[in-house]
This record gives structure tokens, sequence and C-alpha cells, in this order.
């Protein structure tokens, strides 16, 4: 589980070996899931795989400024604390979970959104504590 809104809604994530993974975010009456396989060569240095936008729950019509979008990223290791340097408008928390492997191999898995509508901020980006791992979050263009 990387983040739960919930009994019923949130974002989740495993990988059954070490190239093949699933995210999944589920909403109440509603729910996504998407499996495969890790890119054989990386999107960026310290990230492995990124679903740029699932769209988020819409209670009506009459709210789609409610509208968001949930990115899920996955980066190698797990020793790492990821958060916005720069925060897009309306751009919510980041969230993360840490995958440990029976080789002792580490990945975070990683969720964020942003208002589908409004202005993006192409300076807008995520970087691990350490710095060594940074990514635009709006939108992630991998």
């Amino acid at each position: 589980m990387i983040h739960r809104l919930d009994d019923e809604s949130g974002e989740l994530a495993w990988m059954p070996d070490g190239r093949t993974y699933c995210y999944g975010l589920v909403r109440e009456g509603y729910s996504s899931f998407n499996c495969g396989r890790l890119p054989e060569e990386a999107p960026a240095p310290g990230l492995l795989f990124t679903i740029p936008s699932d769209h988020d729950r819409v209670s009506s019509e009459d709210n789609l400024d409610q509208l968001r979008i949930v990115s899920f990223v996955i980066a190698e290791g797990g020793s790492r604390s990821f958060d916005h340097v720069k925060r897009g408008q309306g751009a919510g928390p980041v969230h993360q979970a840490v995958a440990r492997f029976p080789s002792g191999r580490m990945v975070t898995f990683l969720t964020f959104d942003r208002p589908e509508q409004g202005v993006l901020d192409p300076e807008a980006e995520i970087c691990s504590s350490d710095r060594a791992v940074c990514f635009p979050s709006e939108p992630v263009p991998y």
C-alpha cells in the first residue's frame, strides 16, 4: 500500500519479481490496474518506471474542477525520502512505500497528484532527500 485514503480508496503497487510491476488506483466504485515489465533502459538515473497520469474520481459533471491526475513512479533503492522541491500549484503530497526483494534490492513506489485543470509549472520537481534523483512532477514526461 502506497497511500490509503479510506477503507475503499488508495494506491497500491507490488513487484512479483525484479522486472514485473503492478500498480492500482482504487476509488469508491472505480479501480484501475496496470501490470507490465520494467523497460530495459531506465527513463532517467535512479528512475525505473513512470505512469504519467491516471484520472482520480469525479463525483458528477458539476465537479470537473475536482478531477485530479495521479502519477506513479518506481525509483531504484529504498533509503531515500522523496518530496516536492518546487511544488506546482495545487499539487498534492508525495506518497511512498518501499519494497524489499529477498536479494536485498529495494525499490521505492511513489504516487503524487495534481489538478487536471490549471496551468502546468514546467519547473515543478520532486527529488530524493539527497537530491541524487530528481524528476519533473508536472507532468512526468517519461
